[in-house]
């Protein structure tokens, strides 16, 4: 099992559907403000997956594209797309399963930080995906 590094996490805002991006994926350069962030999803487990590459995850046969994003300028918010949202309520088995409010987390890997890239979970799915290792 890979060893999981736990950035830090948010609470979404319902209206804006941004959340602050914890210091530490800022200090690791997982994203950068002025960028793009690319979004995937991980189909042996339906981790939501964020990049500042796209390749890396065009690449890899067992991440499914989903769409992209602006970093504003001068900003640590990360703006999460319908995409996602619509991600999340499928894996939930439907309802609304991840809301305005509600705690997301940042993890990453050492492999994905060599790729740029980092998970975004909702609390929810945190055990599940990263078998409650808090590294």
């Amino acid at each position: 099992m890979p060893d999981y590094d736990r950035l830090g996490g948010a609470s979404v805002s319902g209206d804006s559907q941004e959340l602050p991006v914890p210091q530490k994926a800022v200090n690791l350069e997982l994203v950068k403000s002025g960028g793009e962030a690319y979004w995937g999803v991980r189909e042996a487990d339906g981790a939501v997956i964020v990049s500042q590459l796209y390749d890396p995850i065009q690449d890899d046969p067992g991440i499914r594209f989903l769409t992209s994003t602006a970093i504003p300028d001068d900003s640590r918010q990360l703006r999460v797309p319908d995409a996602v949202y619509d991600h999340w309520d499928d894996v939930a088995d439907g309802g609304t399963a991840v809301a305005g409010g509600d705690r997301l987390e940042f993890v990453t890997t050492e492999e994905m930080a060599e790729n740029e890239q980092m998970m975004l979970l909702p609390e929810w799915q945190v055990d599940d995906v990263i078998g409650g290792d808090d590294s």
